[in-house]
């Protein structure tokens, strides 16, 4: 069966020059090939017409390593994709976000999509998640911020560790990698306590970024973050 691999996402090997050196998110065009995602991820082995889209997520470490790597799963049909993303990442390598000059180990979501049609399979991925009001700016393949994972953030202490939660977080991200402006949607579970979302707030406008890029540029955008438990 004929099999292609076309990689939507902005190539950042070779033009690194044109971007900040103390500032670049993570990319996944590591030199290894062996370690690349698109050489890793394979297609399941479905039948019929498919086409499947998953939001995904990883934190990247300073390695370049990928840890605690999943997506949502809206349907029980995803979970043959979401074991195929699952799998790659636990050997695919990227090149780690660099922030003030350093490796950071950065939060990275990025959309999967899978579509098989008769002989051909495709697998196109991004690295942003999607969201319409980023895309409508800038395209489907701009890079979205990535935020630094501090060691331990005012939200690990403030809000449940037992009680099940989710907010969504949605801030205003500046080309220099300042987020502010930061609004809380209630998602799931219990509605956290005021206390817990000013730390999630805080977290955020504490947090060092990589910016949005768009054709090799910093650009403004809105960013997005789940935070829960």
């Amino acid at each position: 069966m004929y099999m292609r691999i076309i990689v939507l996402l902005v190539v950042l090997s070779g033009s690194a020059a044109t971007l900040a050196q103390d500032l670049r998110p993570a990319n996944f065009d590591v030199d290894d090939e062996d370690r690349q995602m698109r050489r890793l991820l394979g297609f399941p082995q479905v039948t019929g017409d498919v086409e499947v889209q998953l939001n995904c997520f990883s934190l990247i470490q300073p390695s370049g390593k990928m840890k605690d790597t999943n997506c949502y799963q809206m349907k029980n049909y995803d979970e043959p994709f979401v074991l195929a993303v699952t799998t790659a990442a636990r050997k695919a390598r990227m090149n780690p976000a660099i922030i003030d000059g350093e490796p950071r180990e950065v939060y990275l979501q990025f959309v999967v999509k899978f579509v098989q049609k008769e002989d051909k399979r495709q697998i196109f991925y991004v690295l942003n998640p999607g969201y319409e009001e980023n895309v409508n700016a800038y395209g489907i393949d701009h890079i979205a911020g990535q935020r630094a994972i501090g060691k331990r953030e005012p939200w690990n202490d403030a809000c449940p560790k037992r009680a099940r939660f989710l907010v969504l977080v949605r801030s205003y991200l500046g080309e220099d990698g300042r987020a502010d402006s930061v609004s809380i949607d209630h998602a799931n579970g219990i509605v956290p306590t005021e206390a817990c979302q000013d730390a999630i707030r805080q977290t955020i406008v504490e947090s060092r970024f990589t910016p949005a890029y768009a054709e090799g540029e910093p650009v403004p955008s809105t960013y997005f973050e789940p935070f829960g438990n």
